[in-house]
């Protein structure tokens, strides 16, 4: 399934909500193989739209995880369920997304509604005041399981795209990962207090629907590759605790 409305660049701060249903492959790139990597996407795939020239094809990413004040999410407790919530900022744009996912054997599901950030206060309100508001899903859902900011995470991504039948397919490499514990309800541009993530590489993953395509399939053959679990917000608690 893959549901979306996209936003129109021209106007940015359209309500923008999807659904979709996905598969992720994490895998665990040296920096040498990753540079392979990235020469290979840049022959056989387009650049996605967002990415700009200045930071190497890539685009920056902020993310505001949410959990409960016992962690219940980072240890996986029946509390805490399996659902990750968060809120993902793309450099300084003036733009929220609030989002929940959810991963069993590869498959992910999300969902995300966007909300201009100025509306970022209406998320800790009791009650809405606003039943039409695209935000009170999320603002409901993290209210009932008691949630709040726990972990910041910057990073920046290098993303490629194309067309299989009639699908999307997304190539994606994170690096530059920092992360630390936040528990204020804001998401700055870039974190104030950089913390780097140790990873011994960086993440690169291959997001598709149903069955893997050729092109992705021709990657696996031509460059040596190794799988990981690797998660961020697990890893950005882990390093702060």
């Amino acid at each position: 399934m893959d549901l979306k409305l996209f936003v129109p660049e021209s106007d940015p701060m359209q309500v923008y909500q999807a659904q979709d249903r996905r598969i992720e492959l994490k895998f665990l790139l040296t920096p040498e193989v990753s540079r392979q990597v990235r020469n290979w996407a840049r022959e056989q795939m387009d650049p996605d739209p967002h990415c700009t020239t200045a930071i190497g094809d890539s685009y920056a990413i902020n993310t505001l995880y949410l959990d409960t004040p016992a962690l219940d999410i980072y240890r996986k407790t029946r509390l805490g369920g399996t659902t990750k919530y968060r809120l993902r900022r793309y450099a300084a744009e003036p733009v929220l997304w609030l989002e929940t996912k959810s991963k069993r054997n590869n498959i992910v599901q999300k969902s995300r509604t966007s909300i201009p950030a100025a509306q970022l206060p209406l998320l800790q309100q009791l009650e809405s005041t606003d039943d039409l508001w695209p935000g009170d899903w999320f603002r409901q859902s993290i209210q009932k399981r008691g949630l709040h900011p726990s972990a910041l995470v910057h990073y920046q991504r290098f993303a490629r795209v194309a067309r299989y039948q009639d699908q999307h397919i997304r190539l994606t490499i994170d690096n530059q990962l920092a992360g630390q514990k936040c528990s204020r309800w804001e998401i700055p541009g870039q974190p104030s207090d950089r913390s780097d993530l140790y990873l011994g590489g960086e993440i690169m993953e291959l997001k598709f629907h149903d069955i893997l395509p050729p092109l992705f399939k021709r990657l696996l053959l031509e460059i040596p590759l190794i799988s990981t679990g690797f998660s961020k917000y697990r890893t950005a608690v882990a390093s702060n605790l």
